[in-house]
C-alpha cells in the first residue's frame, strides 16, 4: 500500500522543473541556497514605507518609498509611486519616482518610468517609456571602482618616480 504523493510515487523532476524561478526577472538562487522571495499580488494596495531583506516581486500598487537590501521586480501589473532603493531593480510595470540600484537597474520593454536612475549598471530595453536622467558615476560601486583605479595609478606613478630618481 502506498501513500499518494509520497516520494516513491513521484517521478523524478527534470532539471528545468527543479530550479524554476518564482517569477520572471527574479534570478535563481545559488545551488543549495534557500529561496526567499515575497510576491505581492495584483490586488494589493500599500501606502507607506516598505522595506525588506528578501527578493520581492511586486504586482500590486505601492504609494510610498521602498527600501530593499535585495532584488526588487516591479511586475507588469505593478505600480510604484515613490522612490525605490534596492540592490538590483527590474521594472516591467510603472514607476513614478527615482530608482537607486546598488548593483543594477533594468527597465524592461513593458515599463513606464518617470524619474531618475542612479546605479553603476543601467539597462533600458527598446520599447520602454523612460522620462528622467541617468547617473552612473555617483553610484557607490562605481565610485569605489574609480577609487581603486586611482590608488593603483598613484602607486604606479610613485614607482616610476622612484626608478627615475634611482638612475640619477
Amino acid at each position: 500500500m502506498s501513500v499518494f504523493n509520497s516520494p516513491s510515487d513521484r517521478a523524478p523532476l527534470g532539471p528545468s522543473e527543479q530550479r524554476r524561478p518564482v517569477a520572471p526577472g527574479v534570478p535563481l538562487p545559488a545551488e543549495g541556497a534557500p529561496r526567499r522571495a515575497s510576491v505581492l499580488g495584483k490586488t494589493l494596495i500599500f501606502k507607506g514605507e516598505l522595506s525588506a531583506d528578501e527578493d520581492l516581486v511586486l504586482q500590486g500598487r505601492v504609494e510610498g518609498s521602498i527600501h530593499h537590501t535585495q532584488s526588487l521586480t516591479v511586475g507588469v501589473d505593478g505600480v510604484v509611486i515613490g522612490d525605490v532603493h534596492a540592490r538590483s531593480i527590474v521594472v516591467e510595470g510603472t514607476v513614478e519616482g527615482d530608482l537607486h540600484g546598488g548593483a543594477s537597474v533594468v527597465v524592461a520593454a513593458t515599463a513606464k518610468v518617470r524619474g531618475n536612475i542612479v546605479s553603476p549598471r543601467v539597462g533600458i530595453m527598446e520599447g520602454a517609456h523612460f522620462n528622467g536622467a541617468i547617473d552612473m558615476s555617483g553610484a557607490p560601486a562605481a565610485a569605489e571602482h574609480g577609487r581603486a583605479e586611482e590608488r593603483s595609478r598613484g602607486a604606479l606613478a610613485e614607482q616610476s618616480v622612484e626608478r627615475i630618481l634611482n638612475r640619477i
